[in-house]
């Protein structure tokens, strides 16, 4: 369970059907919630986050992802439930200096409700405040909803050749 403080920190969302989130820095002890999110998802969902049909993440993979030295990832809850993670939002950084990468799942049923945006536009927040002057975003080219959210923040393409689309977001 996170401790109070990262709880304290947490930022609010509200979604468009008035249901109230938190989104947080993710820790270590996280690995398990975040595990049940990837089961919750569907084979589709996880398809078009990471281009294939990942179950899950190991505990290696999990302490790259939540190591802050590799960039910033956060879990979302519902407010009511910060146990119960929703959705994962990755601001990592990359071999190119000033430039993050970003990347969200989101459960199913959450998806569709304004929460993609308002992840996609904090982590956007998070990336100006570590220095970054750009993100990098990797997206299916069917993967309609994110191409949507990363049209809200501008976002260009890099090469659009392909089934995966490489964008980027100017901060």
């Amino acid at each position: 369970m996170p401790d109070a403080s990262r709880r304290d920190a947490a930022h609010s969302i509200t979604l468009t059907d008035g249901t109230a989130t938190r989104t947080r820095e993710a820790a270590p002890v996280d690995l398990v919630p975040v595990q049940k999110l990837h089961r919750r998802c569907s084979l589709g969902s996880r398809a078009l986050r990471y281009h294939a049909g990942k179950s899950g993440l190991s505990p290696a993979e999990w302490r790259q992802l939540s190591s802050p030295e590799r960039g910033t990832t956060l879990v979302t809850s519902p407010a009511e439930c910060m146990d119960h993670i929703i959705a994962m939002t990755n601001v990592m950084r990359t071999d190119q200096q000033g430039v993050g990468e970003l990347a969200i799942l989101i459960e199913d049923a959450w998806q569709a409700r304004g929460l993609g945006t308002a992840l996609a536009e904090h982590a956007a927040a998070i990336a100006r405040r570590a220095g970054h002057h750009a993100l990098a975003a990797v997206v299916a080219a069917s993967n309609q909803r994110m191409l949507h959210v990363l049209e809200k923040l501008d976002a260009t393409p890099v090469d659009a050749a392909g089934p995966v689309l490489d964008l980027r977001i100017l901060l």
